[in-house]
């Protein structure tokens, strides 16, 4: 698929958006259901169709069909906000009595969640500087099991030698 068509064209059917040249952002509607039946439907799969759009929306619709033709991907799954994305990648890869290691002064929600959250499920979280490669790697445990990363740092804007520290040695569950 050529790249021009992917980032302009693809997913927008601009006959649903009144004809406009890029689609409305549409960020915080309900949708229409005409019959109890399809509003059933709709709570037991929303996939079938829009209910709320926090959830999945025309926008998001065509991010995730421009993201998966990107990578050549058959899907792609996209969120709501960045703590939403953040909390799925760390809650589906981290188990109780587990370790993270993070940058300094993660994006607030991160930090909460590393904070207040996870702690509940003995899941404790060590904080480095993360211009140097070396902190992360004195700061691994046999049971880390993540390396929360942000470059550019939230509040910093300090980089990270991404590079650097996927080369460090694999953390094993």
């Amino acid at each position: 698929m050529d790249l021009s068509f992917i980032l302009n064209e693809l997913g927008e059917n601009r006959s649903d958006y009144f004809n406009a040249i890029a689609p409305p952002i549409i960020q915080t509607s309900n949708f229409q259901v005409r019959k109890v039946d399809e509003l059933r439907d709709l709570f037991a799969d929303e996939s079938s169709g829009y209910l709320y759009s926090r959830g999945i929306n025309p926008t998001a619709e065509i991010l995730r069909e421009k993201l998966a033709a990107l990578d050549r991907a058959e899907d792609a799954l996209v969120f709501n906000s960045g703590a939403a994305a953040i909390f799925a990648a760390v809650l589906a890869n981290v188990q109780a009595d587990e370790h993270i290691v993070s940058v300094q002064k993660p994006y607030t929600w991160a930090q909460r969640m590393f904070d207040n959250i996870l702690p509940r499920f003995n899941v404790d979280t060590t904080y480095v500087d993360g211009t140097l490669v070396e902190n992360f790697a004195e700061a691994i445990r046999p049971n880390t099991r993540i390396i929360y990363l942000e470059s550019p740092n939230s509040w910093s804007y300090a980089l990270q030698d991404l590079r650097g520290v996927s080369e460090l040695p694999a953390i094993t569950a």
